[in-house]
This record gives structure tokens, sequence and C-alpha cells, in this order.
């Protein structure tokens, strides 16, 4: 985890706001400002009653009736009806007793039951049932009172009125309807009855507030207020109705405490999210006599008129005294929204204020406590949990890799305002329209409006965001342009409505006022498709928020016990992922396709307005795909701010790029799963509270240093001003290094070599899913991720070498490498890291051939890439107009020349169609270097003209050929005379063309014993008279028998003692044999000249049939050896042509040497050690003229079995994951097992062990050795022998250790100490590239002249048993006491028999060897080295790079299949075949040395 996220701390500011000690400022409004309302505040409602003025009822004394409603109909609650009575409200306002909280209705005839605090209206004034309904059923009007000591502050019940539904009548905004209606009858008028409430009215003082104090503050050499920019707003966000001075009655009840949140912005767009709780406490100061007259009280603090109904500034008695309370504000200030945590923060803080007890823990404490010792929430624990008394409070972490940080509550959104509505609000926010939300919850404006901005996702709101806004600044609602405010709904009684052109929301009775909005914009513009679905999904979830036990929404819970409140979190996340995921389907149904439509700049730009909309974005393309039923909404959409500035942030680099790849990710998830059932959001898998949580104990007591007992604190308010000594900052174990404060632009540039969250989660996706599908793909995820390595330390290579277009050249030949591997990239990082590179090396040309090469992978690029290449493109400098010119003339040059080499090659092949040539080479090459004569080196020249990318497999010639090799091969061909399988006398024939199609072992073996027969010298010359006579006939065939795959399994000419091998003894055959294979020949000729004809397959596969009874006839008279029976041609085995194996030959495709890459890179390195005066301290480990032999292996043994288990059996024990570094033992545990019990046996960490020795010569190697000339020390220090052994891990591991690295420093991989700060990461990066053959600067590191191999085995780490070929008598420098379990006589057996091709006898000899007798009398193997392994490395060991393994693989198959069932069942699971996931680990990489 980079230390960026450990570092950040959980809030930035403390403050305290409320009115100023110091002349406060009036806040009481103009009557011209924002059309206030003059008009003294209604009395609240305290009685109702309903009369029936038909039957001679009249309104009671003191009581108003309703006679109309809106547009001027009777207010008869019976209207419509027929031989009913006309009925019709009363109401009494006043302050003579307490007043209505609610009205309701209650249906007797459903069984409804009245609440405990209800009170019903069942009689009239004149004594007649109270019933309003117009049928059978009884309904009566019901209302809640409150009680005589409630506090003054409460909201109540301000006004009535009645509407006429089937009129055409909605409710007044702001007001309330019962839903209800009073009319059940057949006939009559649909009559509901509305209500509005607000804050009970009292007498008050407004001042503009102040921020009173706040922490933590500048330095006091600063200016003050600098250090707190957002001083100046943040009082009035606190306290949005002013600093206030009122008056109650004694016997009032305090009220209670009011949470709320909002949002600020600062200059550089950072946002500043605010949890603010306001609470009123005494005011300790006299009141002035001005003060006392604008309360109408005179200088005793009497009440002189209070109590009359008139007399608005009183619910109590008048003779009661009067007391005066101010309110005040602490608040927290943060980048992000842990608004409930910071609430119960603040709550429990407050308490302590209040108490009146004794504290050990001052308030300052517990305040720089929660800032610099409460740990920051991490993904890796997601859980903080702080101490505070009994109370945990929890700090979740907020997954912001997918959706940007907010403050939405979504859950409240949804209830407050229904799906309808909701559905409404996130249009007119596309649309860019006037909107305005208000509650008198001041907690759920914040919500509501970052609930909307939240489901624009992905476009962001571009126009004034406020909401929490103070009535000082309510000017903004008549501003003439688009925003999204907030307000308290007291806004409605102290101005005049907002303009028509505003739509208002409200949040507490789901209403939506009358605008000019409502005519023009309906959710009928809307596509109907997606948003009949998105409101079938927000019905479902809105009924599964009402059925919840637990109330989201409930903002008054002052202690919650911790496993509690865990289980409503999880319960509210999962709810609110659920409604948030429901509007990006949405949105990604009304964007799909849109990235067709985007424009990629090719060239250089041309003009001034080459980035603008039109030009990035096919606007008139996008509107004629959308669906019909949705034009005008797009019409109107596309012409957004919100829309143009995603279209720029998806072309450009920006803080949105992640996000906009995750959309794109979201769109491709729609289209490919029409059901709808793919989820688009995932949980954070990695919260779990057992493992993950993090428990922050309290702060200590302070203890008095005079005299060593603890301090007592006692408050009986909440302090004005701060004590700096109590925060104890000099005490503090920070979290954080320095203590200086974070920056408030949080925001970095993403590294391009950092794949983001959600690329991560596709890849780990797409590998798994393409694993499960074949197995056979994991190797080629190894493959492609260790590529990916190479890519990740380029920007390192290209910053350290001079000649920066070289490197990128070479990047472009190891991207046509991968891309030639036919492995589909995971992800677009290697493609990215080169588009950057090549911007800044200023080649934009190079970064659009990375394009191109993109579209032929089949990739597009992500809004991460896309923005990357845009800035390469546009910010490098393009070449003049007359170069361009000049490259186009060059390109097209290029092409018609290559054309025309096509074209010929393409003729040539017409004319020869003589000579088959297929695409394919013998398995006997099995990837390795077959003995080729120029004919065939002059058709595979044929082939790499006719084909785009062609591996070469043959040798050099002579002069050219790596002088490592061991030796000339023809030369070696000479000197072995007798060759019992007749392999040598195949290879000094000429040869026809290398592509005769696989034989089985029978007729290999048939044909070998043929031509070391006493007539195979008559045979060869009529043979190649032939050839010259008819080259097109008989020898083809035979050639392809005599080089089948067992013939070329070994080669001879390695042999190092010559001796033994002229005493080798061949085969002889039968003279008869000889007529027998000229019947097949005449047999066989017109055959041949048919395949020809019909590219050949056609005939073989006739051939192939008819030898078959061949060698059925010749294995029934007994052979010799043992081989496969026929189906073996059939088998199911890996694809020798896959290009992903191309490595397996042991040559890359590269024609030029590391060295000539690289050269200038050490030089330069060289160099720049000169001029940091490091000579003396060698980064180097030698720099001597010697090489240093550096092998690597990872053969480590497992824990359980203690055997030895090797490189490609680790790559196949891992797992698709990034964060696992075991593998799994195939030999003591299987996969399945694994899965449910991680910690069973055979589960283990390998190891990568290192060794460092010096040689005056490089040995033998596939591994070509670095020998960089450059300034040498001349002094020959000795490097002692060392060996160092760190964690083997997997190119998927390895990757995201990198990533870490990079994300902080983008060049670390320059820096030499990264051998000692991280060798993990240092050694694994080697091993990979070495596997892969790429030239990078870090073997330089090492020693200028080095020589790296990787290697199968490490011949003095065993114990017994030992490996059999230890036993070579070649070999010194094994002691001759650890060799004492094994036997010459049978290491010389099991070469031999490889050497014939007898595997069955090498098995049946090892198996001897290690079996024993039990005391039992049962047959059991002893403790043995598996014996696959002792075969194939014995024959590495004598017969080298000559063994095609891939043959021993499937001979080894066939022959341990053959075993006898008693063999079988003893035989323990290391001896088993290599698996075909293991041979394809293998083989997707350069091949291992032995030892």
């Amino acid at each position: 985890m980079s230390s960026r996220d450990d570092d950040r701390r959980l809030f930035e500011h403390f403050v305290i706001a409320g009115l100023s000690q110091d002349s406060p400022e009036q806040a009481t409004p103009s009557t011209q400002e924002f059309g206030y309302r003059n008009s003294t505040p209604l009395a609240p409602i305290t009685d109702i009653c309903v009369i029936f003025p038909s039957l001679g009822e009249t309104a009671p004394e003191g009581y108003e009736i309703i006679e109309t409603t809106q547009l001027g109909y009777p207010a008869d609650l019976n209207h419509g009806s027929i031989r009913m009575p006309s009925v019709f409200l009363c109401y009494r306002r006043g302050y003579h007793k307490p007043p209505l909280l609610d009205i309701g209705l209650i249906e007797y005839g459903r069984g409804e039951k009245p609440m405990v605090d209800t009170n019903i209206v069942q009689t009239t004034p004149f004594g007649r049932p109270a019933n309003v309904n117009n049928a059978s059923q009884n309904i009566f009007l019901t209302y809640r009172r409150a009680v005589p000591s409630s506090a003054p502050s409460q909201f109540v019940v301000t006004d009535i009125c009645v509407i006429l539904a089937n009129k055409g009548e909605i409710p007044l905004h702001t007001y309330y309807k019962i839903p209800k209606n009073l009319n059940k009858g057949m006939v009559g008028s649909d009559v509901y009855i509305c209500y509005k409430k607000s804050q009970c009215s009292t007498k008050r003082l407004a001042y503009k507030p102040t921020v009173l104090d706040y922490f933590p503050k500048g330095k006091p050499s600063e200016n003050g207020g600098e250090d707190f920019k957002l001083a100046q707003n943040i009082a009035l966000f606190c306290l949005p109705m002013g600093a206030l001075i009122e008056c109650w009655p004694v016997k009032c009840q305090p009220p209670d405490r009011v949470f709320s949140t909002f949002v600020l912005t600062d200059e550089n767009g950072t946002k500043f999210y605010g949890a603010s709780v306001s609470f009123f406490e005494k005011y300790p100061e006299k009141l002035t006599e001005e003060q006392l007259e604008q309360l109408e009280l005179n200088s005793t603090g009497r009440v002189d008129e209070a109590g009359a109904v008139e007399d608005n500034s009183s619910n109590n008695d008048p003779a009661d005294e009067m007391t005066f309370y101010t309110n005040v504000a602490i608040c927290i200030i943060s980048r992000y929204p842990f608004f409930n945590s910071f609430k119960r923060f603040l709550y429990y803080i407050h308490r302590i204020s209040t108490g009146g007890g004794i504290y050990a823990v001052p308030i300052e404490r517990y305040i720089s406590h929660l800032m610099y010792e409460v740990s920051f929430p991490t993904p890796r624990r997601p859980h903080v949990l702080m101490q505070l008394g009994s109370e945990t409070i929890s700090f979740d972490s907020y997954d912001d890799s997918q959706l940007p940080l907010n403050g939405a509550q979504l859950c409240d959104t949804l209830r407050a305002l229904g799906t309808d509505n909701l559905i409404y609000l996130m249009m007119l926010a596309l649309l860019e329209q006037k909107i305005l939300v208000h509650s008198l919850r001041s907690w759920m404006l914040t919500a509501a409006a970052e609930s909307v901005c939240a489901l624009m996702f992905p476009f962001h709101w571009q126009c004034p965001y406020v909401p929490q806004c103070p009535l000082g600044l309510a000017g903004v609602l008549h501003a003439p342009l688009p925003f999204i405010a907030g307000v308290d709904s007291r806004y409605f009684d102290l101005y005049e409505d907002p303009p028509v052109d505003v739509t208002c929301f409200d949040l507490d009775t789901a209403t939506i006022s009358q605008s000019s909005n409502r005519l023009t914009l309906k959710l009928s513009i809307l596509p109907k498709r997606p948003t009949k679905q998105l409101k079938a999904t927000l019905d479902d979830l809105l009924r599964r928020l009402n059925k919840e036990a637990f109330d989201l929404g409930s903002k008054k819970a002052d202690y919650v016990p911790v496993d509690r409140d865990m289980v409503i979190q999880k319960k509210r996340k999962e709810l609110e992922m659920a409604i948030h995921e429901a509007f990006l389907r949405f949105m990604a149904n009304l964007m799909r396709g849109y990235q067709s439509f985007l424009k990629p700049i090719k060239s250089a730009p041309s003009c001034v307005n080459a980035t603008d909309t039109g030009n990035l974005f096919d606007l008139d393309g996008f509107l004629k795909s959308r669906d019909k039923s949705g034009v005008e909404f797009f019409k109107r959409f596309c012409a957004t701010q919100s829309f143009i500035r995603f279209i720029e942030e998806r072309s450009f680099v920006s803080d949105k790029n992640t996000y906009n790849a995750f959309f794109d990710d979201c769109i491709a998830k729609v289209d490919g799963s029409e059901s709808g059932d793919v989820s688009l959001l995932e949980l954070d898998g990695s919260a779990h509270l057992n493992n993950t949580s993090v428990f922050i104990a309290p702060p200590e007591p302070i203890v008095d240093p005079k005299t060593g007992l603890e301090r007592e604190f006692k408050y009986d308010r909440f302090p004005r001003k701060l004590d700096p000594t109590l925060f104890q900052l000099d005490h503090l174990s920070m979290n954080r290094a320095d203590q200086q404060s974070v920056p408030l632009q949080y925001e970095y540039n993403r590294c391009a070599a950092v794949r983001t969250k959600p690329e991560v989660r596709s890849s780990m996706l797409a590998a798994t899913n393409s694993v499960r599908t074949n197995p056979l793909h994991w190797p080629k995820t190894l493959l492609f991720y260790a590529y990916s390595l190479w890519f990740m330390q380029l920007p390192s290579l290209v910053t350290i070498a001079p000649n920066k277009k070289k490197i990128l050249l070479l990047a472009f030949h190891i991207l046509d490498r991968m891309e030639h591997t036919e492995v589909f990239p995971l992800d677009q990082v290697c493609y990215r890291i080169l588009i950057e590179l090549c911007g800044e090396c200023g080649e934009p040309s190079l970064a659009v051939k990375v394009l191109q090469a993109m579209h032929r992978a089949g990739v597009e690029q992500n809004a991460v890439t896309y923005g990357i290449y845009h800035r390469a493109v546009l910010d490098a400098k393009w070449p003049t107009p007359a170069r361009q010119k000049a490259i186009e003339a060059w390109a097209q040059l290029r092409l018609f020349v290559h054309a025309l080499v096509r074209l010929k090659a393409f003729i040539r092949t017409e004319t020869r169609n003589i000579c088959p040539t297929t695409d394919s080479y013998s398995v006997s090459d099995g990837g390795y270097h077959s003995d080729k004569t120029a004919e065939e080196k002059r058709i595979e020249a044929l082939e790499l003209e006719t084909k785009p990318y062609v591996i070469s497999y043959q040798s050099l010639q002579d002069s050219e050929k790596d002088p490592l090799c061991p030796a000339n091969d023809e030369d070696s061909v000479g000197k072995n005379p007798l060759d019992p399988l007749g392999a040598l006398a195949s290879c000094e024939t000429p040869k026809a063309p290398s592509n005769q199609l696989p034989m089985s072992p029978s007729r290999a073996k048939f044909m070998a014993e043929l031509q070391s027969t006493p007539f195979a010298d008559e045979l060869n010359p009529k043979a190649e008279n032939k050839v010259k006579a008819t080259p097109n006939k008989s020898l083809g065939w035979l050639k392809g028998l005599t080089n089948s795959p067992i013939l070329k399994m070994i080669r001879s000419q390695t042999f190092e003692n010559e001796k033994a091998a002229e005493n080798d003894q061949g085969l002889t055959m039968s003279p008869s044999l000889h007529s027998l294979v000229n019947q097949v020949w005449k047999g066989y000729d017109d055959v041949r000249m048919d395949a020809m004809s019909s590219k050949l397959k056609l005939g073989v596969s006739s051939l192939v049939r008819e030898v078959k009874s061949l060698n059925r006839s010749y294995r029934e008279r007994g052979s010799g050896t043992l081989f496969g029976d026929d189906s073996d041609d059939e088998s199911v085995d890996l694809n020798k042509d896959d290009p992903a194996y191309q490595l397996d030959c042991g040559k890359a495709d590269s024609i030029l040497s590391d060295e000539w890459w690289l050269k200038e890179v050490y030089l330069q390195l060289r160099r720049n050690e000169m001029r940091k005066g490091e000579t003396d301290e060698k980064t180097h480990t030698y720099s001597g003229s010697k090489f240093v032999d550096v092998t690597l292996s990872s053969c480590t043994a497992c824990p359980t079995c203690r055997t030895m288990i090797y490189d490609e059996e680790i790559m196949s024990g891992w797992k698709v994951d990034d964060q696992n570094l075991n593998t799994i033992c195939p030999y003591c545990c299987s996969a399945e097992e694994t899965s449910h019990d991680p910690e069973r046996k055979g589960v283990f960490a390998p190891r990568l062990t290192v060794h460092l020795d010096l040689r005056d010569q490089p040995l033998s190697s596939w591994y070509s050795p670095s020998c960089l000339e450059g300034d040498l020390d001349n002094s020959e220090s000795e490097l002692a022998s060392q060996d160092l052994s760190v964690s083997f891990v997997s190119p998927l591991v390895l990757r995201r250790e990198v990533e870490t690295l990079l994300a902080n420093d983008l060049y670390a991989l320059k820096d030499p100490k990264i051998m000692s700060t991280h060798p993990i990461v240092f050694w694994n990066l080697v091993y990979y590239l070495r596997r892969l053959s790429l030239p990078t600067h870090l073997y330089t590191w090492i020693s200028p002249r080095n020589h790296v191999r990787c290697v199968y085995d490490r011949p003095l780490d065993h114990s017994i048993p030992m490996p059999l070929y230890l036993v070579n008598p070649n070999h010194k420098f094994v002691p001759e006491d650890k060799i004492t379990d094994r036997s010459l006589k049978v290491w010389r057996i099991v070469t031999q028999s490889v050497q014939e091709n007898k595997l069955f006898t090498a098995i049946q000899t090892l198996i001897n060897d290690s079996r024993r007798v039990t005391d039992n009398g049962q047959i059991a193997l002893g403790p043995h080295f598996p014996v696959f392994r002792d075969i194939l490395f014995a024959s590495l060991d004598m017969f080298g790079r000559n063994l095609v393994r891939d043959s021993l693989d499937v001979q080894y198959a066939e022959e341990h299949s053959k075993l006898p069932p008693r063999i079988m069942c003893i035989m323990p699971q290391q001896d088993r075949p290599p698996t075909l996931v293991q041979r394809a680990c293998r083989k997707v990489f350069l091949p291992l040395d032995l030892f």
C-alpha cells in the first residue's frame, strides 16, 4: 500500500462557530432583498373541527373555516356527492395552548387503530358524528398535540388546505397531502386534506455568525487566516439561519441538537465536506436596551403583553419569566465524507461539555487524537474502530476505484422523493436546469444534492453547486444560469417563491413545484426501454427499503453498539450500491456505443480548433444511432456543458480518466449481457471485521507534571476558545512521518505503468475465465505478464539511454514479438507506457503506430490510454510538412517494394509446386535446431518472404556460430560412423525441404533399421540418383520416415567419448526387407504425385493409414524396443505450431544482439558514475575482465513430501491471484483440495536461489553472455562465490509489486540500489526477462561482463535420493560420498536406452534400482528421485540441446501407460508423466540449462 494512503488524515479542521462577542453584525435582510416577505409569522394551529353548514352548524368562535380550494371550488369535504350534507373543515390559531404536530385520517372500516398520543375528532361542535366520508365507512380526522414543556423550536402545523384532485388541483408547495381520499362512494370528487409544517415562531435576534476558534492553526509567524482560507464562509454554512439570540419560557425543554452537512469548494476545485452539530446554550451576557426593544421586552426582562393570541413571542403563560439562549455550532471539515462517524464524534464531545461530570481527558485532547492518532482506513485495513468511553466509532474505507468520492445517501434520497421524482430530478440535472431542493431536515439537503451528482456518473455537474445554501446567500436562486442548491424550508416563510424556471423538490413531502420546466420537460422524453428498466428496479428497491426493520434515515441515534452499527452499515451499503447500479446501468444504456464515435488525432493538428468537441466526437453519427424515442432528450443533452466536458475528459488526460475507463467497462458488460444479470459494481471483498479492523484506544489522561496526578476537567458549556496546551502536540505519536499539512490538492497524475483498480479486476477476471475455459491458457497468461514486466522497466531504460529513439525501436521490436505470440493482451499497460514514452521523446508518429498495433491486436483504447495517447500526439513536436511528405513517400516506396517481393515469392512458389511447402515443421525438431542443408535454408528463406512473420529455427553458418555452442555439428557427425538409429545417416543425406508430417514410432524404427543394414550402401546411391532424376518422388516420403520424431530425439554428435560411440553396435535387419521397401516405394510413387497436386495431405493421410499395417506386422515379429500403439498419432497433445511457444526453440527472433542495443546505455551509466565521483563505491558486484556466472534456479523442496519441485511444476501450481505467493506441490496436493482448504499440506512458497561465481570463459548455454566492453577496471578483484535466496513469485505478483514501486517513482528501476532495497523484485525481474531473452539494463548492475543463466537444478543442494545425472564420470564437482546411492551402471543403461529409443528399458531399470521388498513380502519402491526427472536430467546432461524434449515427454507417457498394473500401483505420484499445463509452462519460455 502506498504511503500516500497511510499519510492521509481523517479531517483538516475543527471549527467552533457562533455569535461574535465584539459588536455582532445584524443579519436581518432588507425588504427588497430576494423578495423578502415583510409579514409577521402566523401563529401555529392549535385546534381543528368539522361542521355541517347545510344542517345549520357554524364555525365556533375563534375558528376559521376553509371555504374554497386553490381554484375557487367549494372546499366541501363531500364535494360532488349526492344526498350528502356539505361538510367543511375549521381550524384555530394561537399561543394559548400547545400547537398541533400532525394531522391524519383514520378508517374504522379497515380496522385501523389510533396511536397512543393521537386524538380523534369524533363529533362536531354541535354533537353530530364528525364522519367526513360519503360512504358507509366512517372516516374521522385525527391530530397529535405537543406537550406543554416541549421545545419552542419544534416543527408544528401552521396551515391547512383542501384540494380536489379530479379538478387538476395539486398540493401547494411545501404542503403535505394526506394520501387518503375522503370520498369513498361511487360518486363524488377526489377530496384530499393538505397541511404545512414549520418551525414554531419565537422572538429572536439574528446576526451573522463568525468562527470563534479552530484547530489546527498555522505557525505564529504566519499571517492569521492564511492557513485557514475557508474561515470566512464556514460559519455561514454551520449556522445557515444565522447566529441567534432567542427568548424562551423557563419551563421549556432545550431543543435537540441539529446535525447538518455541507460541501465547500476551494479555488483549486477541491471538495471539502463539512459535518456540523448546532445546539443552544444560555446566553451569558446581558442584553442591551436596543436588543430588548427588538424582542419587545422591557428592561426588567419581564414580558409586557405576553400570552395573548396576537402576541407571537410566547407559547406559555405570559407571567412566566423568560430566559435567553444563543446557538453554537461545532464542525469538522474533511476531504472525505465520513458524515455518520463525524456526527457521533461531535455528539460525544458535546455530551462532555453538557454532562456536568469530571473528565480526565479534555475536549482538545480528543480532537488532536482524532486528527493525528486515528489511522486512515485503507483497502488493506477497511475498518478503523475508535474507542471513546463505552462507545466505538467506525471509520470505513471508501473504494473510489469505481465511483468518485461523494457524500451521497441514496437510500434516504429515494425514500424521501420516490421513484418517479428521483428519475425526474436526475433528468433535470442531466439537462442542466435550475434545481432547488429544500427540507426542514438540514442534513437531507447535502444528502440529496450529492446523490444527484453521484447518479449523473460518468457526467459531472459543471454549474454552481450549493447543496446547503445559507439564507444570507439565497440570492443564488435568482441567478440566470443553471444551479443545484439546497435551502431550509423556512426560506419560503421568509422569502417569496423563487423564479418560475426553478424546479423545487420538497424532501419532506415528496412533491415538486409547478415550474415552467414541468410543462416542457416530462419523463416521456427519456428513452423508453432503459427508463422502464430503471423504474422497475427502483420500485423494487423502494419496497425493500420500506420493509427494513431498521430506520436508515434516523439521525437521532446518540449511541449505537458497534456490532449493530456494522450490520446497519452493511445493509445500507448493499442497498445504496443496488440503487447506484440501477442508475449506472441506465447511463450505460444511454451512452452505449459512444466510443465508436470518438475521433482520435492521427496527424499533426492543422488548425487551432483541432481539439474542439466537434473534431473529437462525431455528434451527428451519435445522434443518429440513438433510440428514436429519446431523440429530443439526446439533442438537449448533447448540448450541455456536462456532456461536452465528458467528451473532453474522455479524449485527454484528466483526473476522470480512471472513472471513464470504468464506465466503458460497464458499457461492455451491458452489451455482453442483455438480460441485465451482470453486476456492474463490486463490493470491497477485503472488509472483514475479524482480520482487517484496526482498534484505536482512547487518549491517555493528562498528568500534571508538578503533582504527578491526573488532571480533572469540568465544563458548564462548550468552550468558545480551545486551549492550545491541551492538544499535547509535542507528545503525540503522529501517524505521518512529518507534521506538515497534507496538500489540499491530493490528486496526482496517474503513472502510465500502474493499472487502475478496475483494470486489475477486469484483467484478473479475464485471466480467470480464460484458464477456467482451457487450462492451457494459464502458461500464456504467465507469458503475457512476463512480457509486461519488460515494459514496466522501459521508462527507466529510456531515461538512462542517450539514444532514446534506439530504445523505442527496441520496444517496438519486443512489442512485435509479443504480438506474434498471439496471446491476447489482458491489459493496456504495455501499449500505454510505449505511447507515453513516444510523446516524451518527441515521436508522435510512433505513438500513432502503437495505436495501429492495438487495433491489430483487437484492443480498444480505454479512457486512460486514450488520454495519454492524445497527450503524446498533441504535446510532441510533429515533423515539418516537407519532412512529413518525405516520410509518406518513403512509406509508399516501401509498400511498393514489399508488394513486389511478395508477388515474386508467390510466382516462385507456384512454379516450384513440386516441392511441398507446409507451415508445420517436423515434430522431431521440437522447437530445437535440426540439421538443415542449404536447400532447406533457401526454402525457409523463401517462406520468410511470403509470411508476415516467421521464426527461424536454423543455426548460423560456421563463421557466425555462437562460440558457446559445443562444437561444429557437421564435424561431430563425421566422427561417428556408427549410428544405431540412423539419425546421423539421415543428416548426411541431401535433404528435401523439412516440411514432412510426423511419423509413427514403428515406421521410424523400421526405416532406421533399413538405413543401418549392410545394404544401406546400395540403397543410398539409388535414392540419391532418384532424387536427381525425379526429385518429386520416393525420397520425399522416405526422408519423412527417416526424420521421424524418435530418430531425431537424439543426436550423437555431442558425445564426448568417441570410443564409446565407435564401440556401439547398430541393429541389423534381414536383407529381405530390401524388397519390401522397394515394393513400398513403387506403390506410393503415384500417391506422392497425387499428393503434390492436392496440397500433399490427402495422399499422406492414405500413406499413413497403409504404413500402419506395415508397423503392426513388423511389430508382431518383434522389434527389440517398446513403442506406443498407433493411437498415439491421433492422441491429444500440445500444438507444436502455437506461436506462444516460439521461444522453445532456444532462439529469440532477434537479429541484433543485446550488446548492440545496450552498449550505449552501459557507457552512459559509467559516465554518470564518474561525474558523481562514485567510482570508489562501485554499483557492480564485479567489474573485472572475467565473467560473472549467475545461475538462477527455482527448484524448491516441497516441505511436505520433500520432493524437489522444478520450474514448470511451480508455475503450473500458481493461481490467477496477484497476492498469493504460494504454489501447489503436484505430488502431494491437488488444486481441488487446496481451493477448499488453503492451509492444506503441499502448499508452499517457492524460493529463487541465486549463485554468483567467476569464470574465465562462459559455459555453453541457451543464454548468451553479456560482454559490454566499456571502461573496465584493470584491477582483477576476486569475487567469492555467493549464494542468496529470495522468494520466487509469479509474474502476476511481481507485476503488482513493481507497480507499487512505480506508483511512487516511475523511474525507480534506474537506481542500482534496488538490488539491495528490493532484492525479491530485482532477481525475479532478472529471471523472467532472462527467460524471455529480453535486453535490459538490470543485468549490467551485476557486472559489465556477466552470464546470467536460468537453470533447472542445483547439484550440491541434493540429499538422498540423488539425481542420476550426478553419476556422470565427466562431473568432477560432486563429491563421491554424495553419489554412493546411485550406480554408474544404471546411468549407462538409462542413457544408452534413451539413445536407442528404449524408454521402457530406462523406466524399468530405474524402477528395479529403487524396488524393495517389505517385511510382509510385498514389493514397494523405496525413496527415489522422480523417474521422469531422472531420465530427463540424465538425457539433458548427456545429449544437451540435441534432445527433443517434446518427443521424450510423449514417449515417456506412452511407456508409462504400458507398465503392468502391479507396478503402476506402487509407483508414487511423482513418477507420472508431466501434465500438458506443465509442458506448456516450459515451452512458453526459453529452455532452462540443467545446472
